[in-house]
């Protein structure tokens, strides 16, 4: 008993803002840092802040991590040339807010970053985090745009960036790069994000290079594997290059995000076995605003949905690197940082709407880019409304490669009515809806499902799919609640204040009943008033998803025996509640 008294104060401690050393001067952070050991907290005095500078190298755990924070997120600023370094393991930064930038100090063709895992001494960050932050326009001069300006660089491994908001990027320069510098698999994630308003030099999305929102790696450590997962963010008024994500490693996985009126891509430039899921674009009728980019092998793109989709390149004329979904040529003996051939890939349950070039097969990406892609699967895609083509066949895709159970309507394609249940039909596949176009009772897609594959255990709203699934990214009437975000989910469930959202909904729901608590017999039983449970995830204090259950009925219990004893969110749904396993 008085082992959990003194670890609910813990836990009530340390949801007070004003718990930890509250410092308000820069010697005084400093100081801080320099003595911090496990468990500390410094608290930043709400102020502005000019010309920070922290470097740390020091170690928490996973249960007493080190937190940098703000004493309210969102009243301390950031300015001039601020910067932060962090080296050992188990840091938290979270609540500060980075703006008016000037002095940045550069070197050669670079500026140094706003935050780096890594300290200034080059030792790298292991389970550290950074959420719960706003960069906003903190950019160099107009004479540094052509400069390479990378707002995150991510090195070590077990890092996240999260819940955090990234507005107004301009000039050259990824906004998060996991830098993938050797051959370590980096299992980095970076999740509930709001990236938005990025503008390219010179207003010419077809210019230079190292505009994109996101890089995971670089071309001479493509083909190892990184292991790092994006999910849950939300791209929004986006226009830098055609990489929005740049996927140069290999086995990563990109998830549960939102792209509203953009222009680029989701490119699996370099590397193998990454796959996409669960994704919604919404090209908003741009011109060079496409899908997912396919270059490489082995790799899954499924249950995702394109809409609005234009391939053409803002002068009007037609692009090579666009279309709702892209599968290219290859270079024969292709460099490290050319374009390997497409082999082993798999496009299954995909839904297209009204996309001007929907699925294309072997695009030429310059001259010697005349590989074709191999073994490649294109099944149970659905495609509404595409006014070239709904599947164009630039190079016809060799060895055993297989287009089978995919519907069109409305638009052009390259394959044979009737083959391999291939079929076009003239009306009642979807219906407008309120969030996207969605199935209708007695769409020819209902349970029109071909093959098996093991990965298509939900759909894109995160519901169940049947034995008999059906074709497109929706299984019709799944009960799952993944929905495309919108500017109301700013700041309640994703970008900067969404952190803070989720802890203060901490035992709100009265519904959802989880017992016992604390879990001291390592199971913990789940309850919800007649409602289905379905997915239940188990969240560390670092953000991390550690435990993930789906519940197909209204009572189910978790197995924690492998989580180690601490503070846990559990969520289901948009319910949130906070445990403690002891």
């Amino acid at each position: 008993m008085i082992k959990y008294l003194i670890s609910i104060i813990v836990i009530l401690l340390s949801c007070n803002p004003t718990f930890g050393q509250l410092v308000s001067s820069h010697s005084e952070l400093t100081a801080a840092i320099s003595n911090a050991s496990e468990g500390t907290t410094i608290i930043l005095s709400d102020q502005t802040w000019t010309d920070v500078q922290i470097s740390i190298n020091k170690n928490g755990t996973a249960e007493n991590p080190i937190i940098i924070k703000a004493q309210t997120p969102g009243s301390v600023f950031f300015e001039g040339r601020s910067n932060i370094s962090l080296g050992g393991s188990y840091i938290i930064f979270e609540g500060v807010i980075f703006q008016n930038a000037s002095g940045l100090i550069t070197s050669d063709d670079k500026i140094e970053p706003i935050i780096e895992f890594r300290d200034t001494s080059n030792n790298d960050c292991v389970n550290c985090h950074v959420r719960n932050i706003k960069i906003d326009s903190y950019n160099g001069t107009s004479s540094q745009e052509t400069l390479k300006f990378k707002w995150i660089i991510i090195y070590g491994e077990y890092n996240e960036v999260s819940y955090s908001s990234f507005i107004g990027k301009n000039g050259v320069g990824s906004i998060i790069n996991d830098n993938h510098n050797n051959s370590t698999p980096d299992y980095s994630k970076i999740h509930h994000n709001y990236f938005a308003d990025r503008v390219p030099v010179n207003n010419n999305v077809n210019g230079l290079n190292d505009q994109d929102a996101i890089r995971i790696g670089v071309s001479t450590t493509s083909l190892s594997d990184s292991f790092t997962e994006v999910y849950d963010n939300f791209f929004n008024n986006w226009s830098g290059e055609v990489e929005i994500i740049s996927n140069k490693s290999g086995s990563n996985k990109y998830y549960n995000n939102t792209f509203r009126d953009y222009q680029g891509t989701l490119t699996l430039r370099h590397g193998n076995n990454t796959e996409v899921f669960g994704n919604y674009f919404f090209g908003d009728n741009n011109s060079f605003s496409g899908g997912v980019r396919v270059i490489g092998e082995d790799h899954k793109v499924y249950n995702n949905y394109f809409e609005g989709l234009r391939y053409r390149k803002p002068n009007g004329s037609g692009s090579n690197t666009t279309g709702a979904i892209n599968i290219t040529n290859g270079t024969p003996d292709s460099a490290l940082n050319e374009y390997f051939q497409v082999k082993n890939v798999q496009i299954i349950n995909n839904t297209l709407v009204d996309c001007d070039l929907g699925v294309r097969v072997g695009t030429e990406q310059n001259s010697s880019t005349t590989l074709a892609p191999e073994n490649i699967t294109i099944a149970n895609n659905i495609m509404l409304d595409s006014s070239i083509s709904a599947l164009q066949e630039t190079t016809p895709p060799s060895g055993n490669s297989t287009y089978e159970g995919n519907i069109t309507q409305n638009g052009i394609w390259d394959l044979i009515n009737g083959e391999n249940s291939n079929q076009t039909i003239t009306s009642g596949l979807l219906e407008a809806g309120t969030e996207f176009y969605r199935l209708v009772s007695e769409s020819p897609a209902i349970d029109a499902g071909l093959g098996t594959y093991s990965f298509l255990g939900t759909d894109i709203t995160g519901g169940p799919r049947t034995s008999n699934f059906d074709a497109g990214a929706e299984e019709f009437n799944s009960g799952g609640n993944h929905l495309p975000y919108s500017i109301t989910d700013i700041g309640t469930k994703v970008g900067f204040g969404a952190f803070e959202t989720l802890s203060l909904q901490d035992d709100i729901d009265k519904e959802l009943k989880i017992y016992p608590n604390p879990v001291k017999e390592n199971y913990l039983y789940v309850s919800l008033k007649d409602e289905t449970i379905g997915k239940v995830d188990v969240i560390d204090l670092l953000g991390r998803i550690v435990k993930q259950n789906y519940i197909d009925k209204s009572t189910g219990k978790l197995d924690l025996t492998i989580l180690p004893k601490g503070t846990y969110i559990v969520k289901n749904k948009n319910r949130f509640k906070r445990i403690l396993k002891i």
